[in-house]
């Protein structure tokens, strides 16, 4: 990104990531292809093994000892790539507003992991699966978004 933007728009799952330039406030939505993001699919892989359980003697209980299954925590360094990649951008001065646009899951995740200077520049999100989503679309959706409930 060479030139401030107005607004990024950040489309994003467990698994990929997408960033949009709105150049004026409700403006065209244009693809920035260096927002292409993809998780790494060995990182995945290296994710689907199975961890260790342990079983109750007294009952039928067994407990995972993971706290999260292994594809939830590849999915969630991705996403707190992502994010950091937002913070970089911001301290940068690279954009003015923020959306983020996730399902409910991703979208704490990013939330979580953005800096609070970062946090404070988010004009609204939207906690939806919209990455393949066209440009046209989230524009659209944004649109409504950004209206005052009445």
């Amino acid at each position: 990104m060479t030139e401030k933007l107005e607004t990024l728009v950040i489309l994003a799952d467990g698994v990929q990531a997408r960033g949009l330039a709105e150049r004026r406030r409700h403006g065209p939505l244009a693809e920035l292809a260096s927002w292409s993001l993809k998780a790494d699919e060995a990182d995945r892989h290296l994710a689907g093994t199975h961890g260790g359980t342990v079983t109750d003697r007294v009952g039928y209980g067994r407990d995972n000892v993971l706290e999260a299954p292994p594809a939830e925590a590849a999915e969630k360094r991705f996403l707190e790539g992502v994010a950091e990649r937002i913070n970089r951008s911001a301290a940068a001065g690279e954009f003015e507003r923020l959306v983020l646009m996730a399902p409910p899951r991703a979208l704490g995740v990013l939330r979580q992991a953005l800096k609070p200077a970062v946090l404070r520049r988010i004009d609204v999100t939207d906690d939806h699966e919209r990455i393949k989503a066209t440009a046209e679309e989230v524009r659209v959706i944004l649109r409504d978004l950004r209206i005052p409930d009445r």
